[in-house]
Order: C-alpha cells, then sequence, then structure tokens
C-alpha cells in the first residue's frame, strides 16, 4: 500500500446491511490545482477455470506461434482481469501439445461513489470520516486457489481513493483496501428446525432398524469454534450392532461459469472423528460430542460465480455382511462458516493533520461521507 495514504477501518469484518465505517488519511505532497477527490466502493465475483486436453499425432506447423505457450505450465493470477486477446491457445510442454480451455464466471459492480473534494488542495496531511451503507443480500469475502494454481474464485469488496486532474487526464493518486464483508444468514430459524428434527433410520434384511438423530448447538460458525452435537442412537430393534459412528464436516465448492455451467472443484470432507458404536439391543440418549471448527475453512458462499457449502454428517457404520443392500444411517445438517479476522493495528506516529481552520482550501478534514447504494 502506498504510504501516502492509510485506511483505517472500525471493524475488521463487517456484516451485511451493516455500515462500512472508518477514516482515511492522505498526505499530499505537492500543491494540485483544479484536482478531483473521489471515494468510491466497489464489489467484483468471478470463477477461474483452465483445463489442458492433450492433442495426438499434432502438427505444430498448422498452429499459429502466437497462439502457442512455451511454458512447463499455464497459471492464472487471482487478480488478473480476462483479456481473451492475449490469452494463448495451446501449451507447449516439451514435445507434448495441449489445447487450453479456460471457463469464466466473472462480474463486477460499482456499488457507490462519492466526490470528496474540487478545487486546488495545497501540500499536508488530511483524514476524513466515512460511511459506505451495504446490502443485506451481500456474499461474504471469499478468495480460493488450487495448489496447481488453475482453478481460482474470488468474491471481493474494496474502497478506492482517487485523486486525478480531469482537465489534464491525469491520475494523480489511486489507492485501494480490502474490505471483508460476512453474509447475514437468511435461513438461519429454517435450518435450526432441520437440525431439531433431524432423524434417519437404517434397514437390513433381517436386521432390523436404526434410529440417529442429531441436534446442533448452533448453525453460524467461525473458524476454530467449537461445535457442540448432541445425538441420539437408538439400537433396540436391530439384530446387528452399530461399529462405530462418524463424525464429518464436509465442503462441497462448485464454480459455475457464464454459460451457468456448473463445475464441482471439492467435495471431500474437511474434518474426521470416529467414535464407539453400540451393541444390538442397546440405545444412548442425549450424547455429547465437542470439537472445532477447523481454523483454514473460506466462508460460505452463494452468488452467481460461486458456491461454497458447508455440511455436518454424523453416520452410523455396521460392519455387516449385506451392508450394501441397505439405507445408510446418516444425518446431515448445513452449516454457515463465516470470515474472522484481527482489528488492525495503524501507527499514524509522524502524521501531522491539517486542522479545518487553518486548511486553505475547503478542507475534508472532518468530512463524514453518507450515500446510498448504487445498482448496476
Amino acid at each position: 500500500m502506498n504510504k501516502n495514504v492509510l485506511f483505517i477501518f472500525k471493524s475488521p469484518v463487517t456484516l451485511a446491511g451493516d455500515p462500512i465505517n472508518g477514516q482515511c488519511c492522505v498526505r499530499i505532497t505537492q500543491e494540485i490545482p483544479k484536482c478531483l477527490i473521489t471515494l468510491s466502493f466497489s464489489a467484483k465475483q468471478y470463477s477461474k477455470i483452465i483445463e489442458k486436453q492433450k492433442i495426438f499425432n499434432n502438427n505444430q506447423s498448422l498452429i499459429p506461434e502466437k497462439e502457442i505457450e512455451k511454458i512447463e505450465r499455464v497459471q492464472i493470477s487471482i487478480d488478473t482481469p480476462k483479456k481473451p486477446q492475449k490469452q494463448k491457445k495451446y501449451e507447449l510442454n516439451g514435445n507434448v501439445m495441449y489445447k487450453i480451455i479456460k471457463q469464466y464466471g466473472e462480474k463486477r459492480m460499482l456499488i457507490s461513489s462519492q466526490d470528496l473534494f474540487k478545487g486546488q488542495v495545497n501540500p499536508g496531511d488530511y483524514k476524513f470520516f466515512f460511511s459506505f451503507p451495504t446490502l443485506g443480500d451481500m456474499s461474504s469475502s471469499f478468495l480460493y486457489t488450487s495448489q496447481d494454481g488453475l482453478k481460482s474464485g474470488k468474491c471481493s469488496y474494496k474502497i478506492t481513493l482517487q485523486i486525478e486532474q480531469p482537465d489534464e487526464g491525469l491520475t494523480i493518486l489511486k489507492e485501494s483496501a480490502e474490505v471483508y464483508i460476512n453474509a447475514r444468514v437468511q435461513y438461519s430459524d429454517q435450518i435450526q428446525r432441520q437440525s431439531d428434527a433431524n432423524i434417519s433410520q437404517f434397514f437390513c434384511l433381517s436386521g432390523g432398524i436404526v434410529y440417529l438423530s442429531i441436534k446442533l448447538n448452533k448453525s453460524n460458525f467461525t473458524p476454530g469454534e467449537q461445535a457442540i452435537i448432541e445425538y441420539q442412537l437408538d439400537n433396540s430393534f436391530s439384530l446387528k450392532p452399530v461399529t462405530r459412528l462418524e463424525i464429518r464436516v464436509f465442503n462441497k465448492l462448485v464454480f459455475i461459469d457464464d454459460d451457468l455451467n456448473e463445475r464441482v472443484i471439492q467435495n471431500q470432507a474437511v474434518y474426521h472423528q470416529i467414535l464407539q458404536g453400540i451393541n444390538q439391543g442397546q440405545r444412548q440418549e442425549n450424547q455429547i460430542v465437542k470439537f472445532e471448527i477447523p481454523k483454514n475453512l473460506k466462508a460460505s458462499i452463494r452468488n452467481e460465480t460461486i458456491l461454497n457449502q458447508y455440511f455436518i454428517q454424523v453416520e452410523a457404520i455396521l460392519d455387516q455382511f449385506l451392508i450394501s443392500l441397505s439405507n445408510p444411517v446418516l444425518c446431515q445438517i448445513p452449516i454457515n462458516i463465516q470470515e474472522s479476522r484481527f482489528q488492525q493495528v495503524i501507527n499514524l506516529d509522524g502524521w501531522n493533520f491539517v486542522p479545518i481552520l487553518n486548511a486553505s482550501v475547503n478542507a475534508f478534514s472532518n468530512l463524514t461521507v453518507q450515500q446510498s447504494f448504487i445498482p448496476t
């Protein structure tokens, strides 16, 4: 970040629907005549996938040189904009030619913008406060990149300060700061009702019935937070033992391109715990299990380009003959993961802010920016 611009946010993460409050400190190092100073709030969301298809019996002489990427692998930058005219269509890895297929889902929007100052501004340190409104249905901030660099997805929000001279067509300074947002859960009551009544049964040929029900202490979690499961397992009417219980936190990540094609990027357990089962004819009531939500989880998100979901699963396992002919004893409850960040610490030593009465040109040291959401 430019050392002449500092963004200070009141909260490290803002809940969708609440205002983003903070202040921006700007150091002007030279007199700027006829300048325009603006502050804007924008959003960007995208998913990108690169696929490589091996070309057999290829004739390289038939492929234009400008369309061949002669590198070991093709990788995308997390912030590289979509520029189809510069993208290579083929990759040459040794003597093997690959056709490169790229899928994008992308959406950008300017949420709101405000002119802070017009006119001449003198050198000095300036500070102004801002309050940007947000919408209640905004998605959570999200960032994902696969280990091979071929898949990436992002939902980000930024506040941007820009100083320019419109008459000259010059941008003197442009600096942005990332803003982190947590989506407001719309269906927490529905999730809670589902968790209160999540009952599954298992039927095995000549084996009887097993009942399993689970209940969660809450539906919203931050990474590293403790989850509490209360379960009941009834094996009274079964002739087979439940050998074990398995608890899983399951993650499903889907990217959606501009043609609305969905591609599953991740579909796996991110947490796994095994509990002891019970014998036939037994039952367990009000059993409590506590565990920590993994600290490395990304936020839950659902928008036009990315779908990232989490579920808590409890499954009763019967390792017996004919198990494949039976229905599993599985309870599954969707949960919501929210962003968690520490409060930033900003050092303002060396900054000497211009008092509003001493500023020569309509100083904005105490200006508060208030504006409405501008849909796109």
